[in-house]
């Protein structure tokens, strides 16, 4: 049993005195070296890493039993959707349209008669692949009311919502989906979602998204998060994250990527956000095309149980993808590009060959993949999201079958290409726990129960690299995060147990402490003073 001995002030969350050093000592504390990857004590100094050694005497904190990795690096969530979702109606693991209903009553009878009723998490596989109308939402009566699906793509309407949208035009690189007679159903898909329905949803006042954003960060922090790549609207990050940035409040650092797609890039805007350790703009974002579970991801050859190869959107349907992504790259940003499909991540790959010859552009997802075009990520930055796999392994081959089973998840392949292959969540849209990404990375567990994919399992020092070295380098090398070394922020998450040594499958590490600048931010036991 891992038991924890500090100094009463550690546990407060205050820091030793200025200029002197603190000892912590560990079971293990992880040194980044596969080969030789653990030392027994770390010293800090102020908030960062002197050295790590293996002399435990005269230690400040003792975790007997625990292993430390550097703090952990989700490389793709989004941070104000994610805390704002912790707040909302979740109708994950809804199994049937009476469940999913009364969920819904139950949160139109909470609230105050002006505000919309927001849901997400709904996944049509889990009650036999029947797809939602309006009528789902009917408790909600006269109250607009939105529920998007788990991936974020796809947004169920009531007729008060649909009330508030022009429906009467079709969107590009969008879907209204229609009846037999021509009268929307409810459901909208990709960028008749994006367009039409986000800006007419009134965003909660800023001091509940504030309280939110504190509360989102704190949930990271306990899952051994201390540091994002947020995908964000520019504003949020004005409005949010900014006047936060400089308050214990926040906890975990930010590297924004910014999501503002229509019009002119906000460029100016983005460089007037004042850089720190603590809050960074590095990047601009684009989508090429939707998801699997919507079969909207743009795919070479057609999908098997649902009709067309998905659709390219934004720059990508536009033929401006290159272009995009040399304006960002001459502004000195790093491009960002979400690409699920073959067909999607093929053209940006053609576009980012082209202009991008640092490497620095960002594919997001990459979650099918022409085994041919493997070799050219070489050196390539490659942000995947392993516990996606848990849920779409099992969607992906009923979406693509067997024979397109050699695209999908091909986390072995891209390592063994030579890409940087980081990892993170996608939170909400699944768990942001990186135990839990891990685990599916390590094993090929899915939700079935079945182990898939087997040839493209990691091993644990290759998944925690996602998590820590490799996710730092995708965020634009980012300094001083993902390793523990000298000069390192002394950021740290305590695991309950070996994670090289661990039965992932059946009992994976668990997360003891976070520390962040060498201070416990986040402790699961009663703190023990000597």
């Amino acid at each position: 049993m891992l038991q924890s001995y500090a100094c009463s002030e550690l546990h407060d969350g205050l820091p030793v005195p200025f200029g002197r050093v603190m000892r912590i000592h560990a079971e293990g504390i992880w040194t980044g070296n596969h080969g030789d990857p653990w030392r027994r004590a770390i010293d800090i100094v102020d908030t960062r890493v002197k050295c790590l050694h293996d002399d435990a005497s005269s230690a400040d904190i003792r975790f007997t039993g625990g292993w430390i990795l550097p703090g952990l690096i989700d490389a793709h969530l989004h941070l104000t959707l994610g805390s704002l979702s912790l707040t909302r109606l979740d109708l994950g693991g809804t199994s049937s349209r009476s469940e999913f209903m009364e969920r819904i009553a139950k949160r139109h009878a909470g609230l105050s008669a002006d505000q919309w009723l927001e849901a997400f998490g709904w996944d049509e596989s889990l009650w036999g692949g029947a797809q939602p109308d309006a009528t789902w939402l009917q408790a909600a009566a006269d109250r607009p009311a939105v529920a998007w699906r788990c991936d974020q793509h796809v947004a169920l309407c009531n007729k008060a919502a649909m009330a508030e949208l022009d429906l009467s035009r079709e969107v590009e690189g969008g879907t209204i989906v229609r009846s037999a007679d021509g009268q929307p159903t409810g459901l909208l898909l990709e960028q008749a979602a994006w367009q039409l329905l986000v800006p007419r949803i009134p965003p909660p006042p800023i001091d509940v998204q504030r309280r939110a954003l504190q509360q989102g960060c704190r949930h990271l922090l306990s899952l051994g998060v201390t540091a994002v790549g947020a995908m964000e609207y520019l504003q949020q990050v004005e409005e949010l994250m900014a006047p936060l940035r400089n308050e214990a409040s926040l906890g975990v650092r930010v590297a924004v990527t910014v999501l503002d797609r229509t019009g002119a890039l906000p460029l100016d805007r983005a460089r007037r956000i004042a850089q720190s350790e603590s809050l960074r703009v590095i990047g601009f974002k684009s989508f090429a095309d939707g998801t699997l579970g919507a079969a909207t991801a743009a795919m070479i050859d057609p999908y098997e149980n649902a009709a067309g190869r998905g659709t390219l959107v934004e720059h990508a349907l536009a033929g401006t993808l290159e272009a995009w992504m040399r304006e960002v790259l001459a502004a000195d940003f790093s491009p960002s590009v979400h690409a699920i499909g073959d067909r999607a991540l093929a053209e940006t790959l053609a576009c980012a060959e082209r202009c991008d010859p640092q490497r620095r552009v960002r594919f997001e997802h990459a979650q099918t993949v022409d085994p041919a075009s493997l070799p050219r990520f070489a050196g390539r930055r490659v942000s995947m999201q392993p516990f996606h796999k848990f849920g779409d392994a099992p969607v992906a081959l009923d979406r693509l079958g067997a024979q397109r089973m050699n695209r999908v998840f091909r986390f072995r392949d891209y390592r063994e290409a030579g890409a940087c292959l980081a990892f993170g969540s996608d939170w909400p849209i699944v768990s942001a726990s990186p135990i839990d990404g891990m685990r599916s990375a390590i094993t090929g567990i899915t939700r079935s129960g079945r182990v898939q994919g087997t040839d493209q399992c990691l091993t644990p020092a290759e998944a925690i690299d996602g998590y820590t070295v490799e996710a730092a380098r995708c965020l634009e090398e980012w300094n001083g995060v993902g390793t523990l070394g000298g000069g390192s922020h002394a950021d740290m998450v305590v695991l309950d147990r070996n994670p090289l040594e661990c039965d992932w499958l059946r009992a994976p590490p668990r997360v003891i402490c976070t520390l962040v600048d060498g201070r416990i931010v986040h402790d699961a036991r009663a703190p023990v003073s000597v």
